[in-house]
């Protein structure tokens, strides 16, 4: 019986870290019909009623990052140095949490469109950064960074780095043009 017992427990333990460690495949999957819907969604949405937390939320949808984590306040300021955090009216930024893929999506609303612009070279030293960390750490995952996108929408700057960048800023441009 003790057997019986130790040998499901250890299946399981089995099971749950291959599932864990599924060598990049997103913890959350989305069907084709959930795509779509986000992506209407993100295309429905105005500037006025968007939040960055909505945007966020839909590229994830779209283009889920591994065991993705919402950064707060702190780690955003030192993940991205030289930011003016009394510029920004909102922000949502995720990572993945284990730090094996170079995945990112960071959405920032600032007051004006000249505390965005001011906040580019940020941003882009952040990348600087991460493609200095995971050229040689993770090869078969830079070209997420080589493809990262960093755009200035008026009040709005947004940063890319999924499978999918192009997928990703489709649905941030369907909430913020």
């Amino acid at each position: 019986m003790k057997k019986k017992i130790l040998s499901t427990l250890l299946v399981c333990a089995l099971v749950c870290g291959a599932a864990a460690c599924s060598g990049g495949t997103p913890a959350s999957t989305t069907t084709a019909a959930a795509t779509t819907a986000a992506t209407a969604e993100a295309n429905s949405a105005s500037v006025s009623n968007a939040s960055a937390e909505d945007i966020t939320a839909a590229v994830l949808e779209a283009t889920p990052i591994n065991s993705a984590f919402a950064q707060n306040e702190a780690m955003m300021e030192n993940n991205f140095d030289g930011i003016d955090v009394s510029k920004i009216k909102e922000f949502s930024y995720y990572v993945c949490a284990s730090g094996a893929y170079p995945d990112e999506i960071a959405v920032f609303r600032f007051d004006s469109s000249d505390s965005a612009a001011s906040a580019v070279a940020a941003v882009s030293d952040r990348l600087e950064y991460q493609k200095k960390t995971y050229k040689d750490y993770t090869p078969d995952e830079y070209y997420k960074l080589e493809g990262a996108i960093i755009a200035q929408s008026g009040e709005w700057l947004y940063y890319i780095v999924t499978s999918d960048n192009s997928k990703a800023e489709t649905i941030v441009k369907g909430f913020i043009g």
